[in-house]
Parts: C-alpha cells; sequence; structure tokens
C-alpha cells in the first residue's frame, strides 16, 4: 500500500513540474462528518450515527475548455469511516469501531461561473475505492466502556471498500487561489464485513457510508486564469442575439442621422448667416482696408472724414494731412458764419443771404 502511495504523489509531482496550463490545480481539503453502517437484516442490527470522523486530503483538478462540463480530479485522502451497532433499540449498550481508510475517489467537477468567474458553485459526482489501514473499537456493557485496536481478520473482515459518492459546493478564485466549501456523501457498495455465508455471525450485508463538510485551498498551475468556453448549441445562441442587436443599434444610428443635419451643412449655415448679419459700414471697410496689386504690393486707401470730422486711415502721415484739411475746412465755415462768405456776387445764394 506505502508502494501505491508513493506512486500517486510522484504522479502529482511530475504534472507540477512539467509546463502545465491555467487549467490545472493542486490543493488540499480538511473535513469533518458522521459515519453511519447500513447493515441487513435491518432489524436484526439497529444502527445509530458516530459522530466525529475526520477526512483530509491532497487533490489534483484540471479545469476544460467548455463551460458547464466542468472539470475532472483525483484525490488522495484519509478517511475516516465508523458504525455504531446497538445490542437492541431500547438498550444502551453498544459496539463501535472506526475505521481509518486511504481513499482515492475519482471526481467529475460540473461548475458554473459567476461574477466575472470569481465565483464558482459547482457540484461534484464519482467513485471512489478504499483500502482499510487500521480499526479502533469501544463496547459498551453497562456502566463499563472498553475501549482499543480492532484487530482485522482476513477471513472476517474486507479490507477493500468502493462506491459513488456525491457533493455541493462553491470556489471563491483569488487571482491564483480558490478557496473551496463542500459538503459530500460517500455512499458504499462494499461491505466492511464478510458475508455471513463466508464468516458465521456477521451481516447479510454491511456498508458503511459517509457525510463530510470539508474546507479546502486549491492553487492554479499557469499564468492564464481559467476562462471556459460555452458550448457549441449555447454559443450559436449568443452569435444570434449579439448579431441581433448590432442591427438594432444600426438601425437606431441610421434614424437618428436622418433626422438631424449634418455637421458641415450646419457650420457652412452659420457662417452665411454671420456674414449677412455683419454691418455695411464694417463690410465696406474690411473691403477697402487692403489691396493688392499683381506684383504683390498693398496699396493703402485714401483717408475718409465722417460727419464728425474724424478722419480713417492705415497710415500716421496719411491721419496728419487729413487733420490738417479737417482744420482748414473748419476755419473757413468759421468765417462764412461771420459774413465772409465764397459765394459768387450776384448769386442767388447771395443774394438770399444780404436779403
Amino acid at each position: 500500500m506505502k508502494r501505491r502511495v508513493i506512486i500517486f504523489v510522484a504522479v502529482l509531482l511530475a504534472l507540477a513540474a512539467m509546463p502545465l496550463r491555467a487549467q490545472h490545480f493542486v490543493g488540499a481539503r480538511l473535513g469533518w462528518g458522521i459515519g453511519y453502517g447500513r447493515f441487513a437484516p435491518v432489524s436484526s442490527y439497529p444502527m445509530k450515527w458516530v459522530w466525529g470522523t475526520w477526512s483530509a486530503g491532497i487533490q489534483w483538478k484540471y479545469y476544460g475548455k467548455v463551460r458547464y462540463i466542468g472539470a475532472v480530479a483525483a484525490e488522495l485522502e484519509f478517511l475516516q469511516r465508523a458504525y455504531q451497532e446497538q445490542v437492541s433499540l431500547d438498550s444502551e449498550d453498544y459496539t463501535r469501531r472506526m475505521y481509518n481508510t486511504v481513499n482515492l475517489p475519482l471526481i467529475w467537477h460540473i461548475h458554473m461561473n459567476f461574477n466575472d468567474n470569481r465565483l464558482r458553485i459547482f457540484l461534484n459526482a464519482g467513485v471512489w475505492a478504499s483500502y482499510n489501514i487500521s480499526a479502533y473499537e469501544w463496547v459498551k456493557s453497562g456502566s463499563t466502556v472498553s475501549e482499543g485496536p480492532y484487530r482485522m481478520k482476513l477471513v472476517r473482515d474486507n479490507p477493500l471498500g468502493y462506491g459513488l459518492l456525491g457533493g455541493i459546493g462553491l470556489n471563491v478564485v483569488m487571482g491564483k487561489w480558490e478557496l473551496m466549501i463542500e459538503g459530500r456523501y460517500y455512499f458504499s457498495y462494499g461491505d466492511i464485513l464478510r458475508n455471513r455465508a463466508v464468516y458465521a455471525g456477521n451481516p447479510v450485508r454491511s456498508p458503511l457510508d459517509n457525510i463530510s463538510l470539508s474546507l479546502g485551498f486549491y492553487y492554479r498551475l499557469g499564468d492564464r486564469p481559467h476562462t471556459p468556453e460555452p458550448p457549441p448549441w449555447y454559443a450559436r445562441i449568443i452569435a444570434k442575439r449579439e448579431a441581433k442587436r448590432a442591427m438594432q443599434q444600426m438601425e437606431a444610428e441610421k434614424t437618428a442621422g436622418e433626422g438631424s443635419p449634418a455637421p458641415d451643412a450646419a457650420g457652412e449655415t452659420g457662417a452665411e448667416d454671420a456674414l449677412s448679419e455683419m454691418p455695411a459700414e464694417q463690410s465696406e471697410a474690411n473691403d477697402d482696408s487692403s489691396e493688392t496689386d499683381e506684383e504683390g504690393t498693398e496699396t493703402t486707401a485714401p483717408p475718409r472724414t465722417n460727419a464728425e470730422g474724424t478722419v480713417s486711415g492705415t497710415d500716421g502721415n496719411n491721419t496728419a494731412a487729413a487733420g490738417a484739411v479737417a482744420a482748414n475746412i473748419k476755419d473757413e465755415t468759421t468765417e462764412n458764419r461771420h459774413g465772409n462768405d465764397e459765394t459768387e456776387q450776384g448769386s442767388q445764394t447771395d443774394t438770399e443771404g444780404h436779403q
């Protein structure tokens, strides 16, 4: 038996040393639970549950690429299996035995991912085989309880066991680590005692069942996280849904584009409106401010005098000249107001002025 354990551990170490992909996990678990014996005939063997059975083991797990298909796992664990046989239904006397076994479960791990693959709810289903390595016995008779190792005999006791298992639990993913909590039921098909046809005084059937609650952790061997793909039938549904959504979005964008003017047209319209609202005087000033001849030289427009006597121009000299002209005009106007007008003698304007 030790040789088998060494071989199994060596296989796990070899897998860990290989360049593995991200779907490989290794971990450990520790559990506590109860054991029960299903002896037959039931009327001859009143049984009770035994609390306080322990389990612990290591596990290798491989996640597949397809979602909902899950993972496959193999464990090597220490499992305590127990039963308590009452002398009679109304009696407090009993015989209790607890077996220390090495158990090898092969598991199909079905899971669903939630919260961006950070939470997994899973179901476990599989088979197991075990080997009994030792046992301990308590016998109560009246007020006396005797206990000690139970010596197994090959002709009376069956060292091998096998059966099915099922479990439910969840994994919390934290980077490369996974925290696991699981409730598991071991259903046995093998008998712990030889059939009474082989050994007189034994029951006809004597399978031992276990229920355990375990806590464990796993470590991912690889850099990439596990990102499962949907099954082909579900992938087709997702593709149709995305295509329909894309068509609806394109139709919505097309409808919105037809209802509003194009940005370029709106810009040109705004520019035309601004030019039409510009004052006529400012437009003439912009047109006459500078003119360029064929050689590329710029000619300055002549100065102009507005109604208040101010002069507009671009050159400082032209501005000074315009100021002088405006002063002469002012002086002449002053003289005309005092009677020194410049009208011709004998004209109609002169006649009206003297009158």
